[in-house]
């Protein structure tokens, strides 16, 4: 496991916030919302994963496979959205942990006025 600096895992922190929040919202968003939140996901997922992998490489293709899959995506389709996305949220965090070693915690509950 490689060791990481703190902007780094902030980063990687916020990048896995923002999968799991985008699943649980893609939803309620319209047509031209879904498609910018698709394209902010899919660039930061480029962007956030490294060229290669230490310890996980299948796991970086497997990654590297949903982004794609989450690109051809059809706004339309908000069942395959969100199963991509939860995906790509479960891929992101094992992948991140063997690679890191940041600790791979399940979602919390979310408070009431948020569910």
């Amino acid at each position: 496991m490689a060791a990481i600096d703190t902007f780094r895992r902030t980063d990687l922190e916020r990048l896995i916030r923002e999968l799991r929040r985008s699943a649980r919202t893609i939803r309620a968003e319209t047509l031209v919302e879904r498609e910018a939140t698709i394209r902010a996901l899919t660039a930061a997922l480029d962007a956030g994963l490294e060229a290669h992998a230490d310890a996980d490489e299948q796991g970086l293709e497997a990654l590297r496979r949903w982004v794609a899959g989450l690109e051809r995506a059809d706004v339309a389709d908000l069942d395959l959205l969100q199963e991509l996305l939860y995906g790509l949220d479960a891929l992101a965090r094992v992948h991140i942990w063997r690679e890191t070693g940041l600790p791979l915690v399940p979602p919390e509950p979310r408070p009431p006025a948020d569910v």
